[in-house]
């Protein structure tokens, strides 16, 4: 069951949040073992439950990162800010959180102890970095911050959707054209060949073979992949699976070193934005470790934290992964040495998005002419093989 508490510590601070347990009791216990003096405990309605388990969209989240930054950067109060993000945003998908958040810091909880309520939605990386703004007085600065990685995020994905959209249209189009030609329109001629009763084309019989295979074979075809699409991404769905799916994506020609300059980008901008907001390095591996998308490049971060907690160097263990870029070991390196680790992993978060956007770029130049070339070709040779016979019975004499 799943049940939500309202608990002060030791120092009087109020905390809020859910948790899942068999019973109260069992909250209850939980509660003090954590040094927390329970102050209520209910239990969580369903329709609460999966409202609160629903993540809300990057767009929506950039606006309410955004309106909160701005209403602080202009010195308003941040219950205020909230109040007034609440109402700007009623009729939005975060309308009734920012409402919430405002519930929970009246009655005493701290802005990042509100957000730790609906941590589904933010994520453990968001309150961690409101945490630190908040401890460490720079709380409008880290939400402009915020604002600004979540902004650059979107943007980098919707740059690699726009570009990969035309390949997809076009590949989608030639076989829908191509199932279209085999199945309605060579079917049509296929009895008029055989009325002729001549010997066909070695390209008309290649075709009219592989036209009655798929007919076939096709169901059981369609049966397979589905059967395999699913025992697939049942496997992907374990911890082994995941790891070893996210190891090939990274050596897949052309596409993995793409791969791999994106999610370090994305742990680059992550780690610098939490050191520039008050964040530890220690703390900062300790969730990005949990965060990264891909779980291989999640294990090496896991080994880095700890050799960083037993006093090592992180440049220097990066420098030992073969799977990693040396140019994110110098960097880390240098930006170690001179105290400005922060601005390092910023400047190679966007070199590596410029890199990437250029590679996936001259990727897509290439493989759009390059379907257009291999689709059209293969339409051509379905028409030519209709035509072949037809175009034989004209030219045959008549006497």
């Amino acid at each position: 069951m799943l049940f939500t508490y309202k608990a002060a510590d030791a120092t009087g601070n109020i905390h809020t949040g859910r948790r899942t347990a068999g019973s109260r009791e069992e909250i209850l216990h939980a509660l003090k073992a954590d040094g927390f003096f329970p102050l209520e405990i209910t239990e969580a309605r369903e329709k609460d439950s999966l409202s609160r388990r629903r993540r809300v969209a990057k767009k929506d989240l950039l606006v309410f990162t955004r309106q909160i930054a701005g209403l602080l950067e202009a010195g308003m109060q941040l219950d205020r800010s909230i109040q007034i993000t609440a109402q700007l945003l009623k009729n939005t998908a975060m309308g009734p959180v920012a409402i919430e958040l405002q519930r929970l810091m009246q009655e005493g909880a701290s802005f990042s102890q509100a957000l730790e309520s609906h941590k589904e939605m933010f994520g453990s990386l968001y309150v961690n970095l409101v945490r630190g703004g908040e401890n460490g007085g720079l709380l409008p600065q880290v939400m402009t911050r915020l604002a600004d990685s979540l902004e650059n995020e979107i943007k980098l994905k919707g740059d690699i959707f726009s570009s990969v959209l035309y390949p997809a249209l076009i590949t989608m189009v030639s076989i829908g054209a191509t199932i279209i030609l085999l199945q309605v329109v060579v079917p049509r001629f296929e009895d008029l060949f055989l009325r002729m009763g001549q010997d066909l084309p070695l390209l008309t019989r290649l075709v009219l073979d592989f036209k009655n295979k798929l007919t076939r074979y096709g169901p059981f075809l369609l049966a397979a992949v589905f059967a395999g699409g699913i025992l697939f991404f049942q496997y992907l769905r374990t911890e082994n699976g995941k790891l070893n799916w996210h190891k090939f994506c990274l050596h897949l020609p052309l596409l993995g070193p793409v791969i791999l300059q994106l999610n370090i980008a994305a742990f680059a901008r992550m780690l610098g934005l939490m050191l520039k907001s008050g964040v530890s390095l220690l703390d900062g591996l300790s969730l990005l470790k949990n965060t990264l998308a891909n779980k291989f490049l999640a294990g090496i971060i896991a080994r880095a934290e700890t050799e960083v907690r037993k006093g090592g160097a992180l440049g220097r263990f990066f420098s030992t992964q073969n799977e990693l870029p040396l140019l994110l070991a110098q960097m880390t390196g240098v930006g170690e040495e001179g105290g400005n680790l922060d601005e390092m992993l910023n400047n190679l978060a966007r070199l590596y998005e410029r890199e990437a956007r250029q590679k996936i770029e001259n990727l897509i130049a290439l493989l759009g002419p390059l379907l257009i070339l291999v689709l059209t070709g293969i339409i051509f040779l379905i028409a030519l093989a209709v035509l072949l016979p037809i175009m034989s019975i004209n030219i045959q004499p008549t006497w």
